[in-house]
């Protein structure tokens, strides 16, 4: 063999080589790609809930419950809870759907959260199935939020209220304040 043909097949090597060590910087790795997906905004429905999957995720918001003080003294003596309730519902697009009967009997969705101690009640995290979503006119469901005592001293609902009604575009996000004071003795 030629010396000249061992020089080029050595440098044809060596090119081999140090290309097959290139990494180009425009390559992501697998790592930095499961990075830049976690750091992607999720899609949003409607302007207002986050899709995950076939599910809409409703936007947090929370609700203050402000006791007069002979609320906040009985509640405290009788160690009772106060509830809050959430309650979402829309207008079905078809009036005579099967979900028409579910839908007048408890919403689309709904939450309940109990407060012992704390007078602050943060809803997230409620899922939607975004058919359900799809099957009501105007995507922006109302809310309406009610307020009682947990019944556990007492068979009776011992608080007196204001309520919050109101769409979701308008609550989202946000805190709202609810007054109540005692049914009896105030």
């Amino acid at each position: 063999m030629k010396k000249s043909t061992i020089i080029y097949c050595l440098a044809l090597i060596s090119l081999f080589v140090s290309c097959s060590n290139f990494k180009d910087k425009t390559e992501v790795s697998n790592d930095d790609s499961l990075k830049a997906a976690k750091l992607a905004p999720k899609p949003v429905y409607d302007g207002i809930y986050r899709v995950e999957g076939d599910s809409v995720v409703i936007p947090s918001f929370e609700i203050e419950v402000e006791l007069s003080p002979k609320a906040e003294a009985k509640i405290e003596k009788d160690k009772e809870s106060i509830i809050v309730s959430a309650s979402f519902s829309g207008i079905p697009i078809d009036p005579n759907s099967p979900n028409m009967q579910e839908w007048a009997e408890g919403g689309i969705a709904g939450k309940e959260i109990e407060l012992m101690g704390q007078r602050v009640a943060r809803f997230e995290n409620i899922k939607v199935k975004k058919s359900t979503l799809d099957s009501v006119t105007g995507k922006d469901l109302e809310l309406l939020i009610n307020v009682y005592t947990g019944r556990r001293t007492n068979p009776d609902n011992l608080l007196d209220c204001g309520i919050l009604s109101e769409k979701m575009a308008k609550v989202q996000n946000k805190k709202f304040v609810l007054k109540a004071k005692l049914i009896y003795g105030e």
